[in-house]
């Protein structure tokens, strides 16, 4: 015989699924965390751990070791070089193009774009950097001209420790042309302030100033050649460590510590109350 189809009792669950509306979700404040500065020796394990700047620090006692003895031949040879229209040009050189990479034309350059930058981005960051990175500088080329106290190229003597007030090596100038237009072009990357072809040439400039600079100063007398090899060396090397520290910076309080940083939220608030 034929089974049966039995119709299924219902179940509990049976019908219609009822519809339940909750309510709606209340994000509330937002949550800030507490960004987490790094330790001074986490600080100094990420600089001193970054391979460019190990290479750059390798390249600069390298050089310095030539310019004690190696290179002396070819620091005399271009010191002793004729210098055509040495009466026409001298004193336009002196106020002029060498100029271009001294403190006095290149940290004004330096400081218009930082500040406009950090008022754009409403942060700390661009001042921190260039600040940082001009301090650093400076402080690692004057401890190193106090120390080998080489003569000045006019003196026709490129021997270190000649006593003091000879502070040629290396070349404050060469050092300027590297770091601070290089913060510059660094600080216009990072935030994004001008298109790509127009950062190339921004670079090309750089290198047009650095050899400028170098051809200049060893026209006048005014440094060795591996016075400007180091001095641009030592700039690198500064530039990579600033680089470097701005990756190690926490973005949020350089944000937040901008005094004008929410007022314009506020205003608005007020506005509309």
């Amino acid at each position: 015989m034929p089974e049966e189809r039995r119709t299924p009792e219902p179940g509990p669950y049976s019908g219609p699924i009822p519809v339940v509306r909750a309510k709606e979700i209340d994000p509330g404040p937002p949550v800030v965390r507490a960004v987490r500065w790094p330790s001074v020796s986490e600080i100094a394990w990420g600089l001193a751990s970054d391979r460019i700047a190990i290479m750059l620090f390798v390249a600069l006692i390298v050089m310095t070791m030539l310019a004690a003895g190696p290179l002396h031949p070819v620091d005399n040879f271009l010191n002793e070089l004729h210098r055509p229209y040495w009466d026409v040009l001298r004193e336009p050189l002196i106020f002029w193009p060498d100029n271009v990479a001294s403190r006095y034309v290149a940290l004004p350059v330096l400081g218009v774009t930082t500040l406009q930058l950090a008022y754009w981005h409403r942060s700390w960051r661009p001042i921190i950097l260039g600040a940082g990175g001009v301090f650093g500088m400076m402080s690692m080329v004057s401890v190193m001209k106090l120390l080998f106290n080489r003569g000045h190229a006019k003196h026709y003597d490129p021997d270190f420790f000649a006593g003091a007030g000879n502070v040629a090596f290396p070349s404050g100038h060469g050092a300027n042309a590297i770091l601070i237009y290089g913060l510059v072009l660094f600080l216009i990357i990072r935030f994004g302030a001008a298109r790509p072809h127009i950062i190339k040439r921004l670079a090309y400039c750089i290198v047009c100033i650095a050899l400028l600079q170098s051809t200049v100063s060893i026209y006048l007398h005014f440094h060795w050649f591996t016075d400007l090899v180091a001095g641009m060396i030592a700039g690198g090397f500064a530039l990579r460590l600033t680089i470097r520290l701005d990756r190690m910076i926490p973005h949020g309080h350089t944000v937040q510590w901008w005094p004008w940083y929410g007022r314009e939220s506020e205003d608005s608030t007020q506005v509309r109350g």
